[in-house]
């Protein structure tokens, strides 16, 4: 039967080339994504490189109706990266800022900021440590350990009244200023 014809052989022989498509696949599909990732490409933009390549290869067996050597392969992969690397380089310079800006930002606090707040906690800490026992342990298990008045009156057995009053001792030795004082 002529080829454009269907039947029992156009099939097979349809059949036939597909499988050995895909067997040519999977034996060129890592080397060329290694081929792209050793060139700086993304995993991504390997994998998608590496179906440029494949469909490329496919026409070429369609138009040709010829198998591809190995050597062409490469040839095509090179062709498709080097039309990928134009394509970006068209890219319009501010879209390409915009997208170093975002990934250059970083959201981590600067290195003196870390060192000031790490100077305030120790002074925190020295001033909290220095409050009377009462005061401190009462600001610590309500301030760090998100403790009510009411569990804390009862691990200090003392009345709830009494854990108002060392907080709000605790706050004002530590410098915060009370609800209802001038200072707001």
């Amino acid at each position: 039967m002529p080829d454009g014809q269907h039947g029992p052989l156009s099939f097979s022989r349809r059949l036939e080339e597909a499988r050995a498509f895909d067997a040519f696949v999977q034996r060129h599909r890592m080397p060329l994504e290694r081929y792209f990732r050793r060139r700086g490409a993304t995993h991504e933009e390997a994998e998608d490189l590496t179906q440029c390549v494949f469909l490329k290869l496919l026409d070429k067996m369609k138009t040709e109706n010829a198998d591809v050597p190995d050597g062409y392969v490469f040839s095509a992969a090179a062709s498709v990266f080097i039309d990928h690397r134009r394509s970006l380089s068209v890219r319009p310079i501010g879209a390409l800022a915009t997208a170093l800006d975002e990934n250059l930002a970083c959201d981590a606090p600067l290195q003196d900021r870390i060192v000031e707040d790490r100077e305030n906690l120790r002074v925190i800490r020295k001033r909290i440590l220095a409050l009377p026992s009462k005061l401190s342990r009462a600001f610590i298990l309500h301030r760090f350990d998100q403790l009510s008045q009411a569990e804390i009156s009862r691990r200090m057995n003392v009345s709830v009244s009494s854990v108002e009053k060392y907080i709000a001792a605790a706050l004002e030795k530590l410098g915060y200023p009370m609800a209802g004082s001038d200072d707001e």
